[in-house]
């Protein structure tokens, strides 16, 4: 595997170019989703919880990035898009990852503020306005659906290692039935 420099310049100079599209779309978009969370107006944070899918579609992600980047780096005709197009996926999964960061879920003090990722918009759920809840643990992560007197049923998937602050939270906050169910063995 010998790498032509000059066209690995070229190809991470178009991948740097993506980035910037990238991370400035990220920006933008979380800009706009801050200023939606200010406007629901729920206090404080206490405390924050990333989406365990999101997390491991990230991690499938980057290991798919890195195969196909071994396998176009290994190539004996090197080309700018060869030597790009991994370099522009280790963008996109950057992109990604900071994106999973930033729209974490949020226990306030007032109520939960649900950030999708992919999704539009934030979803707040007052605890003043649930009244039932249930936790059912999954194989890799916690599925918790929060039924609400004005938003409906709201679902979000959070690791089980952060479900016991999220259920202290909730029991603390509100008075409705807040369910826990275990995990089912086949």
């Amino acid at each position: 595997m010998s790498i032509d420099w000059t066209i690995w310049f070229h190809g991470s100079y178009v991948a740097f170019v993506f980035a910037c599209l990238f991370l400035g779309a990220l920006a933008y978009r979380q800009i706009l989703d801050d200023i939606e969370v200010r406007r629901l107006k729920l206090g404080e944070d206490r405390e924050s919880y990333i989406s365990a899918p999101g997390v491991v579609l990230v991690s499938g992600v980057l290991v798919v990035s890195f195969a196909i980047g071994s396998l176009l780096y290994s190539n004996a005709d090197p080309s700018i898009w060869a030597y790009a197009f991994p370099l522009v996926l280790l963008g996109q999964v950057l992109q990604m990852t900071l994106r999973l960061v930033f729209q974490r879920t949020q226990a306030k003090t007032l109520g939960i503020v649900v950030r999708p990722a992919l999704r539009p918009g934030p979803i707040a759920v007052r605890y003043d306005d649930i009244v039932a809840g249930t936790m059912h643990d999954e194989r890799f992560w916690t599925t918790i659906r929060l039924v609400s007197t004005t938003s409906g049923p709201v679902t979000f998937r959070i690791f089980r290692f952060s479900v016991p602050s999220l259920e202290q939270i909730l029991r603390s906050s509100t008075t409705a039935s807040i369910h826990r169910k275990p995990p089912t063995t086949a």
